[in-house]
C-alpha cells in the first residue's frame, strides 16, 4: 500500500519550537541580542524550510488549515529571521513601531480565519490558532501603545501555544503509529 505520509506532526512540531525559541524573549526569560544567528537559523531552517515542506505535502494530502498555517507562516519565519539579520548588519532600519502594530495585526486577522475553520477541525487546533492569534494581537498592542506588559503577555501566549503545538505534533505522530487514538486531539468530526 503506497500512502503519503501525515506531514501534520512535522509541521506543528516546527511551528511549535520556532514559535518557542522566537517567544522566550518577549515573555521576558532573558535579553536577545539581535545577532543571535544561532536563532536566526533555527527560524528559518524549522520555520522557514521545514514549515514549507510540511505545507507543500500536507497541501498534497488536501488539508487546507494545516496548508494555509505551515506555508503562511514560513514566509512569517522567513521575514522575522531576515529583519533580525538586518539588524544584526547593523543597517539602519525605517520600520515604525505603528507599522510593526499592523503587521503583527493583519497576521493575527488571517490567524482569525484560519481559527474559524479549525473550529470544526478539533479542540487542539482551535487552541493552537487561538492562543496564536491572541500572541499577535498582543504584540500588535504592544506597538501600538508602547506597554511592555503586552509584549511579555504576546511572549507567554506564544509559550502557551507553543505547548499546544507540541502536544498536536505528539498526538498526531502516537496516534497514527498506534492505529488509534491515545492523544486525543478533540476531533469534532470523523476524518475519512
Amino acid at each position: 500500500m503506497n500512502r503519503a505520509a501525515n506531514a501534520s506532526a512535522l509541521g506543528y512540531g516546527a511551528f511549535a519550537l520556532t514559535l518557542w525559541l522566537n517567544s522566550m524573549t518577549p515573555a521576558g526569560w532573558f535579553d536577545q541580542p539581535w545577532d543571535n544567528s544561532l536563532l536566526q537559523l533555527l527560524t528559518v531552517l524549522l520555520g522557514g524550510c521545514v514549515l514549507a515542506i510540511a505545507g507543500i505535502l500536507q497541501w498534497r494530502r488536501g488539508n487546507s488549515l494545516d496548508t494555509l498555517l505551515f506555508l503562511a507562516f514560513a514566509a512569517y519565519w522567513w521575514v522575522h529571521a531576515l529583519y533580525q539579520h538586518t539588524l544584526a548588519d547593523g543597517a539602519h532600519v525605517t520600520t515604525s513601531a505603528g507599522f510593526l502594530g499592523w503587521y503583527d495585526m493583519v497576521w493575527a486577522f488571517l490567524v482569525f480565519c484560519a481559527w474559524i475553520a479549525a473550529c470544526g477541525d478539533g479542540v487542539a487546533r482551535m487552541l493552537f490558532t487561538g492562543g496564536l492569534c491572541l500572541a499577535l494581537f498582543a504584540a500588535a498592542l504592544s506597538q501600538w501603545i508602547h506597554l511592555e506588559a503586552l509584549a511579555v503577555l504576546g511572549g507567554y501566549l506564544g509559550l502557551v501555544t507553543a505547548v499546544v503545538g507540541i502536544y498536536i505534533a505528539a498526538a498526531e505522530v502516537v496516534n497514527e503509529t498506534h492505529g488509534h487514538t491515545v492523544l486525543p486531539l478533540g476531533e469534532t468530526t470523523q476524518k475519512p
